[in-house]
């Protein structure tokens, strides 16, 4: 069967791509091709493998676990699959791909929903730009007609989508009632798979998941259309935008076309039909456009897709999925024994740290460590902690507050909230760092609240220094690693994050507020009355949620001071430089319009005092 459908798509595609060439008369269109200029085809061959650069930036907003560097390769061997196999099965093999790429406790089906999810932006992307295109250029009715019934189909699939995300709990209901009402392995089989899609849509909940999503998007496409418009330039001087917006989105409607590899035949006997009617004065000058731009984006595509997925191994990947939860294991602490471990690691030093002690009343510093997938790094880093407070006869409490963690972190935390009473252990759902460092010192009791990085990249001993700047009246002390004493404190990290930390740094006094220099250091302490003044505030959840609370206090009128500390990168970080740095930048440039009610709400909170 799999040879039938070889040997019928490259029949139906070479004579689509006979016919086409038959039409125009293939010597003219060699002549076109031959007489295009040749910086035209330079820069749109550049701007389409921007395009490809952005779209692997876009896909890990909503596909969370994904790193840039693998969602770059997976684009490109989705890309390559779908010009070298037929029926589009080029989506089916990134899905497989993905699935060991990304969080391997949801399986295939949920990264297949993550791939449609993409899929379906891209589609109401291009109806926007056909509804534009058409209006204005007039085109032939039949061909407007066609472009209208694909427009509306991917508006369906688009509203579809967002109704799905919006209400995937109702519809988990309704998918478990069915199943428990036709019982069976098939309809339990169903049921399962079914749940998984609808888990690989989730991401994509939240409006401003989908908003980032929507815009990523909207500059992939833009980058697309001048990528059109300097191939169609390239072979005709008298090519428009207008007409660009045809180009690409016919071309890009008739790829899905699943009956040949690549688009190949299908492309170029539906695109040259639009240019030509758009106003290409001939039909030999619209094939040679489409030939050069599908030829170009055809070889990038199949020839790097083809490098990165023998390279990376792919091909390596088992076709069996496993069976049963799978979780996402690390190389160094197999999740299977790392709470074994930790157990035995208690025992022998319980004694020693002084592990379940009488509980107190009073507690001087809550400690407040977010956790995602931190099995390798959060044993020493409680240990550490514990002790350091022992030894220092500090009255505490560690708030462990796990983001949603798919690794043995939250098992971890509930090994030590177990093992002492000053330890406790909080299961948040995956919404980011900024949402669990939110939930722990919500539930903090003391009178200071610290939070700090897992990787323990700050040393304990620099907690005094905060701590002492709060005894001296200030509201909330923050770790430094810019604003330094010389000689008193080292900062080790490699240059490209020092540099990439100061160009943050910039946008942040451009958007946001001026005059804190550090304000992504995991290190912060409050006082209690100003955590619960702020927090209750905050609305972003991701990375930047830092300048969030800063700007929060600033408009709060609290006292804000910067403690230069010691700091050492670690490995295993969870920011990823590429896609969490838009994600942080779209963030800051938000915030204003996030707490645009803040000043009124300031304003009347102050007549009312007044008042009373």
């Amino acid at each position: 069967m799999r040879y039938i459908k070889y040997i019928f798509a490259i029949i139906l595609g070479t004579t689509l791509l006979s016919l086409a060439l038959s039409h125009s008369g293939l010597p003219d269109t060699i002549a076109s091709m031959q007489e295009a200029r040749p910086r035209f085809l330079f820069l749109g061959a550049l701007l389409m493998i921007l395009s490809y650069f952005l779209r692997s930036a876009r896909w890990p907003i909503w596909e969370r676990s994904l790193s840039y560097w693998n969602s770059f390769r997976l684009i490109l061997i989705g890309f390559m699959g779908n010009n070298l196999l037929p029926a589009r099965l080029g989506e089916m093999l990134r899905t497989h791909c993905t699935s060991a790429k990304t969080s391997q406790d949801r399986g295939r089906t949920a990264a297949l929903a993550s791939i449609a999810a993409e899929r379906i932006l891209d589609g109401a992307m291009l109806a926007i730009l056909a509804v534009v295109g058409i209006a204005s250029v007039p085109i032939a009715q039949r061909l407007r007609t066609g472009l209208l019934i694909v427009s509306l189909l991917f508006a369906a699939l688009s509203l579809v989508l967002v109704i799905g995300t919006r209400s995937h709990g109702r519809l988990r209901s309704m998918i478990l009632a069915v199943s428990s009402r036709f019982p069976g392995h098939l309809p339990a089989y169903a049921r399962e798979k079914a749940i998984q899609f609808i888990e690989g849509l989730v991401a994509l909940r939240t409006p401003k998941i989908l908003l980032q999503a929507v815009f990523a998007t909207a500059l992939v496409w833009v980058l697309e259309t001048a990528s059109y418009f300097c191939f169609g330039s390239a072979v005709w001087p008298g090519m428009t935008l207008k007409i660009a917006l045809i180009f690409v989105v016919v071309v890009n409607f008739a790829s899905l076309v699943p009956l040949t590899m690549g688009g190949i035949g299908s492309i170029e006997a539906v695109a040259p039909l639009f240019l030509v009617s758009s106003g290409v004065p001939a039909y030999p000058t619209a094939l040679a456009m489409v030939l050069l731009q599908h030829g170009v984006q055809f070889v990038f595509t199949t020839i790097t897709g083809a490098v990165v997925y023998f390279v990376g191994r792919f091909y390596q990947i088992s076709l069996k999925e496993p069976k049963g939860p799978r979780i996402t294991q690390q190389p160094s602490s197999p999740p299977s024994t790392v709470v074994d471990d930790t157990r035995l690691i208690l025992g022998d030093v319980s004694s020693s740290l002084g592990l379940k002690p009488p509980a107190r009343v009073a507690v001087d510093v809550s400690i407040v460590i977010p956790a995602y997938n931190e099995q390798s790094r959060l044993p020493r880093t409680v240990l550490e902690t514990v002790s350091w407070c022992a030894r220092h006869k500090m009255s505490f409490e560690l708030i462990i507050s796990d983001d949603g963690s798919r690794d043995q972190t939250l098992a971890l935390a509930r090994l030590f909230e177990q093992s002492d009473l000053r330890v406790r252990a909080l299961a948040c759902p995956h919404m980011g760092k900024g949402s669990a460092v939110r939930f722990g010192v919500l539930n903090a009791r003391g009178r200071y609240v610290l939070f700090m990085d897992a990787d323990g990249a700050t040393p304990l001993d620099e907690i005094p220094k905060l701590s002492a700047a709060l005894d001296q009246g200030h509201d909330v002390a923050i770790g430094s690693r810019v604003v330094q004493n010389p000689g008193e404190v080292e900062v080790k990290t490699s240059f490209h994050r020092r540099l990439i930390g100061r160009c943050f740094a910039f946008f942040v006094n451009l958007f946001a507020f001026g005059g804190i220099a550090d304000t992504q250091c995991g290190f912060k302490m409050f006082r209690r009355e100003a955590a619960f003044a702020i927090f209750p505030r905050q609305k972003t959840t991701g990375f930047a949620f830092d300048v969030e609370l800063l700007f929060i206090a600033r408009r709060l009128a609290l006292s804000i001071i910067e403690v230069p500390v010691n700091w050492v990168a670690q490995p295993g970080s969870k920011v990823n430089l590429v896609t969490d740095s838009f994600k942080m930048l779209w963030d800051i440039c938000s915030i204003q319009w996030l707490h645009r009610r803040f000043d009124r709400e300031i304003l009347a909170t102050q007549k009312g005092q007044l008042s009373s």
